[in-house]
Formats: structure tokens, C-alpha cells, sequence
């Protein structure tokens, strides 16, 4: 029996998403490209979440009404919003403590302050790519369209996150950190085969990610002072927009 489309589809997605973490450090090598992919992909970044995934957003919570049979309150109106948010405020903790960590760590080893907050940033980074890779062949991404703006975000997204973990953490990144976040997203999708989850499940992990994703076009990808490139700001968030809304 062949797999249907969608499976095919999905499984092409992460076969881009394997790719673009073995290439990565590779295809961002000059600092003037890393400036200009940075805002272009915050552009994306931006239009995707709010062009694509607060609305879904919306039809979820519609999802979780029906599920648990909620009719007023807080819940009613705001329950998947709330895991938006707890998605953005634990990976802001992860981004802070992580920090912390390792200035208080370097003042007595450098070397161990260097190990420790590799291993903890690419953990994170980690669970995030199993996620991602679960929802992804889980049939989440339910149209060839959507799986298409999922796959031009995300990827974006993605490549943006390895160069700055090259960029925190070198040689330990392209040896080992790469090959540790393709395992993991493969792991995830390998996940979903096997296990099935209640689709309310899911689309609370998809909230939690939305709100990381959140989290990390904040904080690591918007044109900052002199950092970033307006231009290239604009060109990815009307660019994007335009594709998202109109094709």
C-alpha cells in the first residue's frame, strides 16, 4: 500500500528541514549575509504568525471548546492564547537562565561554563525539533499550501537558529550540535508513526511552539540598531505577506 500525498508531503518537509540543519553553518559563512537573512527571515517570521497562525489559533480554541465542552469563562475564551504564552515565557526562562548560568559558571572554569551551556542550549532546541518533527508527519500540516508556508517559515526560522548556536558555540555546534538537532527532529517525526496523540494534544504543542517562535523573532532575529537591515525587514515581511494571504 502507497502512502497518500500528505504523508509524502509532510516527509518531504523534513527532509528540508535535515537539510537545511546539515547546511547551515555553510550557507551563512559572511557576516553582512547573517545580518540581512536575520531580518529577512524576522519578516517571515512576523507575517507567518500573524497572517497564518493566529488565526488558527482561533479555529484551535474552537477545537479545545467542543473537546472539553467548555461554555464560558476564562478557559472558554482564552485557553489556547494561555499556551501561546506559557510557550514564550518558558523559552525566554530557558534563554535567561542559560545566561545566567554561564556568567556565574565562567568566573570559575571557562571551559566546563563553555560545555554546560552548549548542552543546554542545544537540549532545548532539541525538544523543540521534536515537537516540530511530531506535528509536522502527524498530518497537522492538513493542505500542500500550508505545509508550503510551514516549510518557508520554519526553515527560515531554523536557519537562523543554527548560525547562532555556531555563532555561541563554534566548533562544539558543527560537530556534534547539528547532527543532535537532525536526530531529534527525526526523532519526533519516527514519534508520530508510532504514536498516535489526541488531536487537542497536538494542537497544544503547536500553541506552545507558536509561542516560542514568538519568543525567538523577538529576541534574536528583529533589525536591531545598527544590526540589523530595515530593508531587508520590509522585503520579508511583504513579500511573505503578500504569498500568505494571496496564493
Amino acid at each position: 500500500m502507497f502512502p497518500n500525498s500528505d504523508f509524502i508531503i509532510n516527509v518531504l518537509v523534513i527532509t528540508g528541514f535535515i537539510l537545511i540543519h546539515l547546511s547551515s553553518t555553510f550557507l551563512l559563512d559572511k557576516k553582512g549575509d547573517v545580518q540581512a537573512f536575520n531580518s529577512f527571515a524576522a519578516g517571515v517570521g512576523i507575517s507567518y504568525a500573524v497572517i497564518h497562525l493566529l488565526p488558527h489559533l482561533a479555529y484551535f480554541q474552537s477545537v479545545l471548546i467542543d473537546e472539553f465542552g467548555w461554555s464560558s469563562g476564562v478557559l472558554y475564551t482564552h485557553g489556547i492564547y494561555a499556551l501561546v504564552l506559557l510557550g514564550l515565557v518558558l523559552s525566554y526562562i530557558s534563554y535567561k537562565i542559560d545566561e545566567r548560568s554561564f556568567s556565574i559558571l565562567s568566573k570559575k572554569d571557562q571551559l566546563s561554563a563553555e560545555k554546560a551551556y552548549f548542552w543546554s542550549d542545544i537540549s532545548f532546541h532539541m525538544l523543540y525539533n521534536v515537537m516540530i518533527g511530531y506535528l509536522v508527519i502527524a498530518n497537522v500540516l492538513d493542505e500542500p499550501f500550508y505545509a508550503l508556508t510551514y516549510f518557508v517559515a520554519f526553515g527560515l526560522h531554523f536557519l537562523m537558529n543554527d548560525w547562532h548556536l555556531f555563532h555561541h558555540h563554534g566548533a562544539r555546534f558543527t560537530q556534534i550540535g547539528r547532527f543532535l538537532l537532525v536526530g531529534s527532529i527525526v526523532s519526533g517525526a519516527v514519534f508520530s508513526i508510532l504514536v498516535v496523540l489526541p488531536y487537542f494534544v497536538m494542537i497544544s504543542i503547536e500553541a506552545v511552539i507558536t509561542g516560542a517562535l514568538l519568543m525567538n523573532i523577538i529576541k534574536f532575529e528583529l533589525p536591531e540598531g545598527g544590526d540589523g537591515s530595515i530593508k531587508f525587514f520590509l522585503i520579508g515581511t511583504l513579500c511573505s505577506g503578500v504569498l500568505f494571504v494571496f496564493v
